[in-house]
């Protein structure tokens, strides 16, 4: 029927109002057009209490219509769109001025909504033109309003359903609908409606579409990232949500068998969905959260209190005592996953927090929760106890949070009991727990006030046993508290590393000291960082042998190590990028050219280093024009090119030829000086190669 007066399609008078609402309630094809039109030009008589039920239903037939995607791609660039968004913002204005008990028009007006929202959901499904029509008409700021009104979760079902049944067909994979929704505010109500006081009346049903929804809403992490700063309720939101859903899922574990048993069948199958939607909820709070820490540090500092952190460790211990998530169920097959969302294998969700937990304690703004004493004797309790997971995740917190000298001063001091439980985690913990107790370990060296307590507790031995391990970060921590050690206890660190341990040599057991498995693990290895570290550790050594006495000079002697080589590698292999350490080592030869002797004959070595055919230098990594160089094993990946020999390096630096440090060329000259000494005293001749190259090429450049 085709509205054919003037009257009529105003809404006319009281005589008019039977046609009209008889051609409302089931437009066809041939009337749709004229329908939304009249629904646009004239929104206030559509939704009058004469015409409102009959607006519904032509949207419900609208809806139904949509279904058809050839309908849906007709109608998509019509007037539609444009109805739909306005009476969307009507209704939902309307609902927003009227409550449930007032009897006003409310039911009429709810299901209005509904049948809205279900006409925006079916038009925009896999429709691009329908998406950019409702969003230029408002749809988007409608649909974020919609979201918030009371009703969504009086009746989850159906109002719920629609709204975000709407909001996920509009945005998905439509990047510019999504992001006008996060702008309007759509992600807080999709946080609000996973809280566990929004469980009733059928609502765990609904979260699911809530979980997808708000993952596409937050697939762009940067973009999500960026709306969280601006609004810094957000995240602590998030983490709320998150937690009463674990606390939640964790009193439904303790349930036992014999309750379990006595519920009757159909109060089981609800039990299973309701688990089932907690765990989808668990798992998208949890990921989405951790993408957005991942990406903001300023997200990060909005839980940097530690009221937030004892949440994570909650949600920490949950995963820990569950031994990561359970296969999943054929409840939780049945129910649609969020988009890039997929169940977890293993104890991904336990490793996820503890990475929240590190990323925000090392946020400086964390640095005051040190002070807390309930999140102290917290940490203080999980590093030592014997689950080693929370051991892990304690050790990095605290580690973290002990980041100044009085923090480490004070821990190292007044704390032994924690320190001894790193420690002891340090040698024979799970490979993670003791990666991070060395760190926290490591830091605690840093302080001169703390070092001799760090000593008092038998910390060097403990590293000096893992100068060698094939667990890299371990070892990296292990030479960095010996590094610290020596500069501040050097008498004490240099017995642990010449210390006599039982070692293994194809097959056959001798008698080795740390030292000399350091010298091992430096040559033999392929990591900047580990053979920048390591020998830096012997430079230390040396120096605090030869101009410390921190112990008698035979005793390293007798050893008969090459401590020459690794330092002439540093030298050359690193100079450029690392000028400091190339100053370290030049003082280290230094010191042991002035110390050689017949028992230690190191001027010979650094003479006969001289010759490039004597030194086995290998490859240096060349940083990409766009990409700086680092010192670890990513450096290995760029471009590797032979490097200059020692001569040409000491040649270089005498000269200054190119971006040279001054100290390093004073210390080349000093080094040469210590040489030309030598060759006057030293009983045992030289290198006649090396001793020809050191006289002809490199003495002259000294002056």
């Amino acid at each position: 029927m085709v509205i054919s007066t003037k009257a009529q399609r105003e809404g006319g008078d009281a005589a008019s109002d039977t046609p009209v609402t008889q051609w409302l309630d089931a437009p066809t094809d041939d009337s749709v057009e004229t329908v939304v039109t009249y629904m646009l030009e004239h929104p206030s008589q559509s939704v009058s209490s004469t015409h409102i039920v009959a607006t519904a239903k032509a949207f419900k037939q609208l809806a139904d219509m949509c279904r058809d995607p050839d309908v849906r791609t007709r109608l998509a660039n019509g007037a539609l769109a444009a109805a739909s968004s306005a009476l969307l913002e009507r209704v939902v204005a309307d609902l927003g001025s009227k409550t449930e008990q007032s009897n006003d028009g409310h039911a009429e007006n709810v299901f209005l909504l509904v049948q809205v929202l279900r006409c925006i959901c079916n038009q925009s499904a896999d429709t691009d033109a329908a998406r950019a029509q409702l969003q230029q008409h408002g749809g988007m700021a409608a649909l974020a309003r919609a979201l918030n009104i009371d009703d969504v979760w009086r009746q989850p079902v159906p109002v719920a359903q629609a709204a975000f049944g709407a909001v996920l067909n509009v945005s998905l994979d439509h990047t510019s609908c999504t992001q006008s929704l996060v702008d309007a505010g759509a992600i807080e109500p999709h946080i609000s409606a996973l809280r566990v006081q929004r469980l009733g009346n059928g609502a765990h049903t609904v979260w699911p579409l809530v979980c997808s929804s708000l993952d596409n809403l937050c697939e762009d992490a940067e973009a999500a990232a960026a709306h969280f700063e601006q609004h810094t309720g957000l995240a602590p939101a998030m983490l709320q949500a998150l937690a009463e859903i674990t606390e939640r899922l964790a009193e439904i574990a303790r349930l036992s068998a014999e309750v379990a048993e006595r519920l009757v069948q159909t109060k089981e199958q609800q039990d299973a969905e309701v688990t089932a939607a907690l765990r989808g909820a668990q798992r998208t709070l949890l990921w989405n959260l951790c993408e957005v820490l991942e990406k903001s540090s300023i997200v990060r500092q909005q839980l940097c209190q530690p009221v937030y952190m004892h949440k994570m460790f909650d949600i920490l211990a949950y995963y820990v005592a569950t031994g990561g998530p359970d296969e999943p169920t054929q409840t939780e097959q049945s129910v649609a996953q969020p988009p890039s969302r997929p169940l977890p294998q293993g104890n991904r969700n336990a490793d996820a927090t503890a990475q929240m937990i590190v990323g925000v304690s090392g946020e400086d703004a964390a640095l005051s929760m040190f002070d807390d004493s309930g999140l102290q004797q917290r940490l203080f309790a999980q590093l030592t106890q014997s689950e080693s997971a929370l051991a892990a995740a304690a050790a990095l917190c605290l580690g973290n949070l002990a980041r100044t000298d009085a923090h480490c001063t004070r821990l190292a001091e007044s704390h032994s009991d924690v320190v001894r439980a790193a420690i002891a985690w340090f040698e024979s913990g799970e490979v993670r727990v003791r990666h991070a107790a060395s760190g926290l370990l490591k830091n605690l060296c840093v302080p001169v006030a703390a070092k001799a307590r760090m000593v008092e507790l038998g910390l060097p031995a403990v590293a000096a046993r893992n100068v060698d391990t094939a667990v890299v970060p371990v070892q990296a921590n292990a030479i960095g508290i010996l590094r610290h050690l020596v500069n501040g206890c050097a008498e004490p660190t240099v017995q642990a590393l010449l210390a006599l341990e039982p070692g293994k040599s194809q097959g056959q057991d001798q008698s080795q000291c740390a030292l000399e498995r350091l010298l091992t693990a430096v040559r033999g290895t392929d990591i900047d960082g580990i053979r920048c570290e390591g020998t830096r550790l012997v430079a230390a050594v040396a120096k605090a042998v030869y101009l410390k006495r921190a112990c008698d000079a035979q005793d390293l002697e007798a050893r008969d190590l090459d401590l020459v080589a690794p330092l002439v590698r540093l030298v050359v292999l690193d100079g450029q990028r690392h000028p400091l350490l190339q100053q370290e080592s030049l003082v280290a030869l230094t010191v042991l050219v002035a110390a050689s002797s017949i028992r230690a004959p190191y001027a010979h070595a650094v003479v006969r280093s001289l010759v490039p055919e004597t030194l086995t230098i290998g490859t240096v990594s060349e940083p990409t024009d766009d990409e700086p160089a680092n010192d670890t094993a990513e450096a290995n990946d760029a471009e590797t090119t032979a490097p200059d020999s020692f001569t040409d390096v000491l040649k270089r630096l005498l000269t200054q030829s190119g971006p040279v440090w001054p100290q390093s060329t004073m210390q080349a000259k000093s080094l040469i000086t210590q040489l030309t000494t030598q060759l006057n005293v030293q009983p045992n001749p030289f290198d006649p190669t090396g001793l020809d190259i050191l006289r002809t090429e490199i003495i002259p450049l000294t002056n």
